[in-house]
């Protein structure tokens, strides 16, 4: 009976998965919607803070539309030698990346996210797939979802998301936080740090069930790590700044004592 229900469970969830298919088959989305339209439904699926992944989009592979007078995230954006490029359909972009690639181009940023295929060799089964709006979100989201496990704060994870060199990802934060600011999204309840063991979000599903978390949490092991390390170099230099300034105290004092000792001198003469 228990192998019956499984059966008819996974039947049924299969004829639902081919109806969903088919009916975004039927109507598809236009591609100025596309990024947009998987960013909600990830945010939704991981917890992620409304329009905040949408946010990242934006700044990732926005680019200005004059009929609607706004930046839309573009799915066939291609990255590559600090030029962006914006195709109309998803088989030029493929071609532009195949392009890049036989030309020894190997640092190239793709899709809604602008997944560097680089960092993240094993993101997507092939090029396609990297650019299909859903997989390609659906990657950043649980990236993004392992940053925020990591960190335990949602504005320091988005500027992870670009860089952790820290005067790199301070200055991905100040612009993604005037794009978030701009949708009207309440950023200010989660730009500051968490109360210890709270969170002000919901939780995706643990990470263990999304496939390929072996890698994120390897990642999330490499961000201890880091941070360690930066903590650690913080205190030495704060040790040394505070042995310097001590020397230099002492100096100058043993110069004003000096001073002080040789006007006495003087008076006594």
């Amino acid at each position: 009976m228990i192998i019956g229900r499984a059966i008819w469970g996974t039947a049924a969830f299969t004829v639902i998965l081919l109806a969903a298919v088919a009916a975004r088959a039927v109507v598809p989305v236009h591609p100025e919607a596309a990024c947009a339209a998987e960013t909600s439904s990830s945010e939704r699926l991981y917890g992620i803070p409304a329009a905040l992944l949408h946010s990242i989009s934006i700044v990732e592979s926005g680019r200005y539309n004059s009929d609607r007078r706004a930046v839309i995230a573009w799915p066939w954006t291609v990255m590559a030698e600090g030029k962006g490029r914006y195709f109309p359909t998803k088989a030029e972009a493929i071609a532009e990346v195949r392009k890049l690639k036989a030309e020894g181009v190997r640092n190239i940023d793709v899709g809604c996210m602008q997944i560097n295929l680089r960092y993240h060799p094993d993101a997507f089964a092939n090029l396609d797939m990297a650019f299909d709006p859903a997989a390609n979100v659906a990657y950043a989201a649980r990236f993004l979802k392992g940053l925020f496990d990591a960190t335990g704060h949602w504005l320091t994870a988005a500027s992870y998301y670009h860089s952790q060199t820290p005067n790199l990802a301070a200055a991905y934060r100040e612009r993604l936080v005037k794009v978030w600011n701009g949708t009207g999204s309440a950023a200010t309840q989660v730009a500051s740090a968490p109360p210890r063991g709270i969170r002000p979000v919901p939780h995706a599903p643990a990470l263990t069930a999304v496939p390929g978390s072996p890698r994120v949490e390897e990642a999330r092991r490499a961000w201890r790590e880091q941070a360690a390390l930066e903590r650690q170099e913080a205190s030495r230099i704060a040790a040394a700044y505070r042995t310097a300034r001590v020397a230099e105290y002492q100096l100058r004092r043993a110069r004003f004592m000096d001073a002080r000792a040789g006007l006495s001198a003087a008076t006594r003469q």
